[in-house]
């Protein structure tokens, strides 16, 4: 059924019939809860509060559509959907979302719904993964344990969501609110719903007309105006994001370990044009996509447009105009952007040695397993030879030094937002710079976050240890994580723990310890020696007695 066949910017819209990249499915998560995500795939868009949108191909807005629940009902008798099909959606910037969307505290007690957005073309993903059809793909308790495992980071097109009475905003996972996308609902385009109707004239309570809610896109409507260079920004994702799923190479790799994904001609290359300053307009646009233009000083032409997708601080996917990255290769464009990205967000990469004729990434029989891919491995073959691995292994949580030591922004910030109708009480809650939603992101991507707790158990230590009271310079690798993951867990509970530890400089005291571990790490005399020295030395400066702890050989 169409409700609406135009977009409110003139495009013609192909209501249920449109596929691939501008179908958007929404499931609310309690709804799959309630079936236990025990479900075909293809019924999650039935269920209660589900949704389907039909993204404009040419201003990106969100359009919902009309479709039946599973009981057969229209959508507009749908009680968990306050504005039905035909409403209007229209793409804005992430910095005017409210506070809302920005804090766990204050997504969670908002009324909110959140659950999954998944795009046409992440169905098309789940099928070659699981080597399938779109139409026989797997229930959504598979797919739930396939977007949740760290071994399929490169599995994109998919994101958290919350749908408010105003807006749409996506998040990268489930676990941090790093926004990488937001509509807003535009007013007057949202069909009549009589049910809602009439339960709104029976209640008495004059002061919900000016509850914060209802006055969201009012109250932002100045901040929600874009000045030409956003909507050319947002325009450059949304054209960059297609040209990712039509010709990309995925990566799936971090941007430290560039000497990993792209041989070392290229990458010397790469690292010219950068020291060269050839790579221009390096912005992040939408759907944490990067966007960049990269001059070849050799060539008469225009510059290559190169586009960079991360999720969970990984290059997923990169694509790039030149002849190179159009076969499907790494290019030198590819490097100088991947480069200049980690310029802007301070992030060290490690180069190859320019002495070494070996290209990085081809494997002859008499080299080293130096590449984390394939760490379990080495450290087996190091453990069968009695020589414990030299390789790094917390650079993807130490690579955060320097940005948290000198940020190019506030780390964290209090923003206000009133809790009553009149705005007389309003609560401050904590919103963090990427910085250090990267930080977190790292920490519970890269780690089995639900392990800390056993860990601190092991060593003696309280699942909610106050980190003052430790002495960061006699902690070993395996608890100083366990400790910093004991901080994400804790700000979901209480919120501000990270800003203090922030503040007070715990975190890096901790990741400048667990670096002076990592870069000592050799042979097995060296860390049996530091493991001594770690007995010998009290954990706490205030009495908490060493023996006490059980220490792992």
């Amino acid at each position: 059924m169409m409700t609406r066949d135009r977009c409110i910017c003139g495009a013609s819209l192909k209501g249920l019939d449109v596929e691939g990249s501008s179908r958007f499915g929404f499931i609310p998560a309690s709804s799959l809860a309630h079936y236990n995500y025990d479900i075909p795939f293809s019924t999650g868009v039935t269920l209660l509060g589900a949704r389907v949108f039909e993204r404009c191909p040419n201003c990106g807005a969100l359009i919902e559509c009309e479709y039946p629940t599973l009981e057969g009902q229209t959508r507009v008798d749908d009680p968990l959907i306050t504005y039905g099909p035909g409403t209007v959606y229209e793409e804005c910037d992430i910095s005017s979302v409210p506070t809302t969307y920005r804090s766990f505290r204050a997504l969670i007690t908002s009324g909110v719904t959140g659950g999954l957005m998944y795009s046409g073309v992440f169905k098309e993903r789940l099928a070659e993964l699981y080597k399938t059809t779109i139409l026989d793909l797997p229930g959504w308790k598979v797919v739930r344990d396939t977007i949740l495992d760290p071994a399929y980071l490169t599995l994109d097109e998919w994101w958290s969501a919350a749908i408010g009475r105003n807006f749409i905003v996506l998040y990268e996972n489930t676990k941090v609110l790093r926004l990488v996308a937001a509509w807003h609902r535009v007013e007057g385009t949202q069909p009549r719903n009589e049910r809602i109707e009439k339960l709104q004239r029976m209640r008495t309570d004059e002061l919900s007309d000016d509850a914060t809610d209802t006055d969201e896109v009012s109250e932002f409507k100045s901040q929600l105006i874009l000045p030409d260079a956003k909507k050319h920004l947002l325009r450059i994702g949304n054209e960059a994001r297609e040209r990712l799923i039509d010709n990309s190479v995925t990566v799936g790799r971090h941007l430290f370990d560039l000497r990993l994904w792209a041989s070392q001609n290229v990458v010397a290359e790469g690292n010219a044009l950068f020291s060269a300053n050839a790579v221009h307009d390096a912005n992040e646009t939408r759907y944490g996509i990067w966007h960049a233009e990269v001059d070849t000083p050799s060539s008469d032409g225009e510059g290559n447009s190169v586009d960079m997708l991360f999720r969970h601080n990984h290059v997923v996917r990169v694509t790039c105009s030149c002849e190179q990255g159009s076969n499907g290769e790494i290019c030198p464009h590819m490097v100088a952007t991947a480069l200049e990205i980690a310029r802007h967000l301070q992030i060290s990469v490690r180069l190859p040695d320019a002495t070494s004729s070996r290209s990085v990434g081809i494997m002859s029989a008499t080299d080293e397993v130096d590449s984390e891919r394939y760490q379990h491995y080495a450290d087996v073959i190091a453990m069968l030879r009695q020589v414990q691995p030299t390789e790094p292994r917390y650079e993807w949580l130490t690579s955060f030094i320097q940005p948290l030591k000198e940020p190019a922004e506030p780390l964290h910030r209090v923003e206000f937002a009133p809790v009553d109708s009149i705005g007389m009480q309003r609560i401050g809650y904590s919103v963090y710079s990427e910085t250090v939603l990267s930080f977190v992101e790292a920490l519970l991507h890269n780690n089995n976050d639900e392990q800390y707790q056993k860990v601190l158990h092991r060593y003696g230590l309280d699942k909610d240890v106050p980190i003052d009271i430790l002495n960061a310079d006699n902690l070993d690798d395996t608890l100083i994580v366990a400790l910093l993951t004991m901080l994400v867990h804790k700000e979901r509970r209480h919120e501000g723990v990270i800003a203090e530890a922030l503040e007070d400089g715990s975190i890096v005291r901790l990741l400048e310890r667990l670096k002076d571990v990592d870069d000592s790490r050799g042979t097995r005399e060296v860390k049996q020696e530091r493991r001594r020295h770690l007995v010998e030395s009290p954990i706490g400066p205030r009495g908490l007695d060493a023996p006490s702890c059980k220490l792992e050989d």
